[in-house]
């Protein structure tokens, strides 16, 4: 039976997902684990660096703005010409895109853990594998796609379809996952350019979306590493279609490495274990819990086969942002992710240099 999916409900699921790991707020309390908003500190001896005072290196300007809706510093002129500089890169990339059907564009954002201007190209038409497309679905008429290209990067870091797509999982695959993701790498190459000698040697993770996106699509997700520490946030993915042989998304979330090495200056080394950051973990559980243990059992993170748990924390809402100023280090941390007895799943963040519970997400 064909299975009516909607690519976009992908992205926003996979954006869904990312956000449970990495926003937090006031999470919500279950039936046998109250998790509190603020919870205790179980600090070491050793504290944290701050980043050393600046005239000789003190706070770094973060180039990202925190605007919901940041306006795009460039002239009209400028405008004008970064809008042609997109088109050409988008026809460089995907060069089976019409042309023509780039002429519907706006000025707008994208979020990568923080805001950054952005052209928006919209209901563009993408030719890529037509006639294969037509034989796989009768249906089947134009793909549409949404591109955003980043003016300050020079990359496009949105790549999705609009619209619904028919697919079988049941669809003969032209090609192995392996395959796929060789060809993943070499489009990843293509799109970051001159950058990818900075993520040369980042983490290559496989997601898992379930059986049926399982069994057409690969979706890859290339981290961001620094001194062999993966970022918890800083990532790109690309979702390649087996049976078409051709990309089907793209999102590249990944900062200027450069800015994130500067920011990213505490020892690689944790203090605390792993087994220590648990013992920590279990503890405010229990104190939460008036007293009682928690049945628990820890887990991988939601749709990864496999993800590290020493990370460095550089989502936003964790950082010590003031007027775009960061002010302290990106913090080492211990992700603990969890399930409860009722199967709910929830996130551990421990300092992995002092044993400070920086939050408990669900």
């Amino acid at each position: 039976m064909v299975k009516k999916i909607n690519l976009i409900s992908l992205i926003l699921l996979m954006a869904i997902i990312l956000t449970t790991v990495f926003i937090s707020g006031c999470t919500s309390t279950t039936e046998n684990t109250r998790i509190t908003e603020k919870p205790t500190v179980h600090p070491t001896e050793k504290e944290t660096p701050a980043l050393a005072s600046s005239s000789g290196n003190s706070t770094i300007k973060v180039p990202w703005p925190q605007d919901e809706n940041p306006v795009p510093p460039y002239s009209d002129e400028e405008k004008a010409s970064l809008v042609e500089e997109a088109k050409e890169e988008i026809i460089r990339v995907f060069p089976e895109i019409d042309e023509d059907t780039l002429d519907s564009y706006s000025w707008g954002s994208k979020y990568y853990s923080y805001i950054a201007p952005a052209i928006v190209f919209t209901h563009v038409v993408d030719n890529t594998k037509l006639e294969e497309r037509k034989a796989l679905s009768e249906d089947f008429d134009r793909r549409f796609v949404d591109i955003k290209y980043d003016p300050e990067r020079k990359v496009i870091c949105s790549y999705a379809f609009n619209g619904s797509a028919d697919f079988n999982p049941d669809d003969e695959l032209v090609m192995s996952s392996e395959e796929a993701e060789d060809h993943v790498i070499e489009f990843y190459k293509n799109v970051m350019g001159d950058e990818y000698d900075a993520h040369k040697d980042d983490l290559i993770v496989i997601r898992d979306d379930g059986e049926d996106l399982n069994s057409v699509f690969l979706n890859v997700e290339i981290c961001t590493q620094y001194k062999g520490v993966v970022y918890h946030y800083d990532c790109s993915n690309v979702i390649y279609d087996m049976t078409l042989n051709c990309v089907d998304v793209l999102s590249v979330c990944q900062r200027n490495p450069d800015i994130l090495s500067q920011i990213t200056t505490l020892s690689e080394v944790p203090d605390i274990t792993i087994d220590e950051a648990k013992e920590i973990l279990e503890a405010q559980l229990k104190e939460n819990n008036d007293g009682n243990d928690v049945d628990i059992e820890y887990c991988q993170r939601l749709g990864y086969y496999y993800f590290p748990n020493l990370q460095w924390l550089d989502t936003s809402y964790y950082m010590d942002i003031e007027d775009g100023y960061v002010t302290s280090p990106i913090k080492l941390i211990w992700e603990l992710p969890f399930t409860t007895a009722d199967g709910s799943i929830h996130y551990g963040i421990i300092d992995a240099h002092t044993g400070e519970i920086i939050d408990i997400q669900s």
